[in-house]
């Protein structure tokens, strides 16, 4: 049997959705795991006077926009959370 076949039984089409997640949530831990080590190394590029001047400005550059990056998304999340709180309260007064 082909895997376009498999994955027309339901059963099996949901334990492929759940291996699949599980692996790509298993590599997103390998990747927090080494995160630390990949700002290690940016900041070492970056303060390394040695290095090449196109290194140092990639590392910054790299720094920069990852950070720029978080704000933004910690921004998103207190809307989100604002909206989510938002509705609920809509829901429980349209419940009364």
């Amino acid at each position: 049997m082909t895997l376009w076949r498999w994955l027309q039984e339901p059963d099996f089409k949901e334990q492929y959705r759940a291996a699949k997640s599980e692996a790509f949530h298993q590599a997103i831990g390998r990747l927090q795991q080494v995160s630390s080590v990949a700002v290690d190394t940016l900041e070492s590029v970056m303060k390394d006077t040695e290095a090449p001047h196109s290194s140092r400005v990639s590392a910054a550059k790299t720094v920069l926009d990852i950070s720029g990056k978080a704000i933004e998304m910690d921004e998103m999340m207190e809307r989100i959370e604002k909206l989510e709180r938002l509705l609920e309260s809509q829901s429980k007064g349209a419940t009364r």
